[in-house]
């Protein structure tokens, strides 16, 4: 439906152009539209809208009115229902010092579009555009719209409160850009939180004041511990972002003394964090003298689309993650792009601040083109001094993951020691999922010239020996196919401390893992490349001699999966038990290289016995394999190498322990010497072997 206002513009030969977009028309012009659509609607009550609201005319006030809103200017009431609030600048190149305040009452929303404005109240302490209330305010950036508030407050506030409501900025043309400026860019003023949704425009928000560029303003601080203000709840869903905090600040998250709550799911991102912030996550902590702190930890979630061009966390602040003392709790999922994460100075790529620990997660697709820690911090995981807990699966590609000096690529950061009682240690979860096969670059720190060794590529940074620190340890899992590249900055590439390389058995097919010193020798071990599986091919039939006509019998039931070698011996009698050579279709066996070996299958009545000359030895089959096999009538399977080696399994067992898997899923059964292990969908269920 046609509203009056284009109607009437139509009539007079102009194009119809929205009320968002419309200056003011010449007084005689716009006299002749109302006139005409007055005659249109003869005896029909004219729907309520707006022209412009001009910054320059005095303060604005907006709140939600019947079916509008309501705009008063200069404390005078001039709309009780304006449907359209536009507010402009007559003169966008010069700033006006009047202040914008939105006020949404519980329940109700309050939409404004800014076009074209240019508010500066640095002289004033003010808010140039403050948005309050328990209900939803909405505003849409058309133009160029510049914002500069003082120290005090953000130069678009929203502060957040037990019931605050929400505060959303939109750009549904495309065509919006907003300048933002002051204690912090968008956000919460001094001694306030923050909170924040931007869904798009083209954005640039700075912190001058210890406050965030987006989220948390400066937190007050009093000598008895009460710490007001500070954390910034920041949700971008789109838009091209470029926010800088402060000193303390973080540039999208925390500010001084404040967590970040952060989560993005679309967009393109650039965030700088002030000095002892973090990029992304949080701000600075507040320290007491009793040891107590509050603020810093980076609480970041990054998926869907979300492109992060840069990430840049200043002295020990991670890129995403924690700020100066701040832990983190990091996840990147969907198929989020991160170009560049990196720490200046003692802060993880990813992960932990300054003697923050990181526990970070990297799934699904996710692609990390560079995490750089700063000196002694982790390229994904902790910062200086601390501990990383990173678990990466899935189609995930990190081409670069590099620790700074003494710190690991992936894993714990420098000088980090496990606790007197030998508690603490870096957790590294690496592991394929149906989704694909994660591929990782990473590189160790290299050593310093004041003593600290070369740290990991996968694992513990380094300590200094001379000062009887204690290198902490590294469990590390890989399950499944993996492609891992890792040059340590040391002597240890994937592992603890020195001459301590970790080795993995068993790993699955096609993995190949390349280790290489600090000295570019190669530290590969064995089990470390694992060729793919080559299905077995079914050999010829051979021509059966023939044999003397012999009375019919009964015809017995198929066996589709086990059957008898065609030279096995039927026995005499139905009561006693002769073992048989059987076929198992798609069974097949590898040695520690991954390449398939010969293997011989045997039943003798209920149990199964697969056999195979080798010391680490793998029989593979999968969960509809041994659903088939329990069908005719096998209750027991028995793996059978060298070194005088066999483990039994109940079939009943396997597949209880794993009901609802399909029956593509993979068993594998590994015997090294005399240990043995048992997967199923490459998780240990080793404790079902007897």
């Amino acid at each position: 439906m046609i509203s009056y206002r284009k109607l009437a513009m139509r009539v007079l030969g102009h194009s119809p152009v929205s009320a968002v977009k419309t200056a003011r028309r010449s007084t005689g012009k716009r006299a002749a539209a109302l006139a005409l659509t007055a005659a249109l609607v003869v005896g029909m009550t004219l729907p309520a809208f707006a022209l412009p609201w001009y910054i320059e005319d005095g303060d604005i006030s907006i709140s939600a009115g019947e079916s509008g809103n309501k705009v008063v200017q200069n404390g005078e009431e001039k709309a009780a229902n304006d449907t359209d609030t536009v507010i402009k600048s007559n003169y966008p190149s010069t700033a006006s010092e009047h202040t914008v305040t939105i006020n949404a009452e519980e329940g109700k929303t309050v939409n404004v579009t800014l076009d074209n404005v240019n508010i500066n109240t640095s002289k004033t302490d003010e808010a140039a555009v403050s948005v309050t209330g328990s209900g939803n305010t909405n505003i849409e950036l058309n133009g160029n719209n510049t914002l500069t508030s003082g120290s005090g407050h953000a130069g678009l506030e929203h502060n957040k409160t037990d019931d605050s409501g929400t505060l959303t900025i939109t750009d549904n043309d495309n065509d919006g850009k907003l300048d933002a400026k002051g204690g912090t860019g968008i956000g919460g003023g001094y001694a306030n939180d923050g909170q924040v949704t931007i869904t798009g425009g083209t954005i640039t928000a700075t912190g001058t004041n210890g406050g965030a560029g987006i989220g948390g303003g400066k937190a007050s601080a009093n000598a008895n511990g009460q710490v007001n203000g500070g954390d910034g709840d920041v949700t971008i869903t789109g838009g091209t972002i470029t926010a800088t905090g402060d000193s303390w600040g973080a540039g999208i998250g925390g500010g001084y003394g404040g967590d970040g709550n952060v989560e993005i799911t679309g967009g393109e991102i650039t965030a700088t964090g002030g000095y002892y912030a973090a990029g992304i996550g949080g701000g600075a902590a507040v320290n007491y003298p009793d040891g107590s702190r509050f603020g810093a930890d980076g609480n970041v979630i990054i998926k869907g689309d979300a492109v992060i061009k840069n990430a840049q966390g200043d002295y020990y602040g991670a890129g995403i993650g924690g700020g100066y003392y701040g832990d983190s709790d990091v996840e990147i999922s969907g198929s989020a792009v991160i170009e560049n994460a990196e720490s200046e100075r003692y802060g993880a790529g990813i992960g932990g601040g300054f003697l923050g620990n990181g526990n970070v997660t990297i799934k699904d697709n996710a692609k990390i083109d560079n995490a750089t820690g700063g000196e002694q911090g982790a390229g994904i995981g902790g910062g200086i001094g601390a501990f990383g807990d990173v678990t990466i699966e899935g189609n995930v590609t990190i081409k670069n993951a590099q620790g700074g000096t003494g710190a690991s690529g992936i894993g714990g950061g420098a000088q980090a020691e496990p606790d007197d009682n030998g508690t603490g240690s870096n957790q590294i979860s690496i592991k394929s999922t149906a989704s694909g096969s994660p591929n990782i670059t990473a590189k160790g720190g290299k050593a310093s010239d004041a003593g600290l060794s070369g740290g990991a590529a996968i694992g513990s940074g380094s300590v200094y020996e001379d000062h009887n620190q204690k290198n902490a340890k590294s469990d590390i899992i890989i399950e499944g196919k993996v492609t891992i590249n890792a040059t340590s900055g040391g002597d240890v590439a994937i592992g603890d401390n020195i001459g301590r390389e970790k080795v993995f058995n068993g790993l699955a097919g096609g993995t190949t893992i390349k280790r290489t010193d600090s000295n570019g020798k190669d530290v590969t071990q064995d089990g470390d490349v694992v060729a793919e599986p080559e299905p077995e091919k079914p050999e010829p039939e051979k021509p059966k001699p023939e044999e003397p006509e012999q009375p019919a019998e009964p015809e017995k039931p198929a066996q589709p999966t086990v059957t008898p070698t065609e030279a096995a011996e039927a026995p005499s009698t139905g009561s006693v038990e002769v073992e048989r050579p059987v076929t198992v279709e798609g069974l097949y066996v590898t040695n520690v290289l991954g390449k398939q070996i010969t293997h011989t299958c045997t039943q003798n009545g209920t149990t199964l016995t697969i056999r195979a000359n080798g010391i680490v030895t793998s029989a593979h089959l999968t969960l509809g394999m041994v659903r088939t096999l329990k069908a005719q009538g096998v209750k027991t399977l028995v793996f059978t190498t060298l070194l005088s080696r066999s483990t039994t399994v109940s079939v009943d067992a396997l597949l209880a322990a794993e009901p609802d898997a399909p029956d593509e899923t993979a068993v594998v059964w590994t015997h090294t010497g005399p240990r043995a292990t048992l997967t199923i969908d490459g998780a240990d269920h080793s404790a079902l072997l007897k």
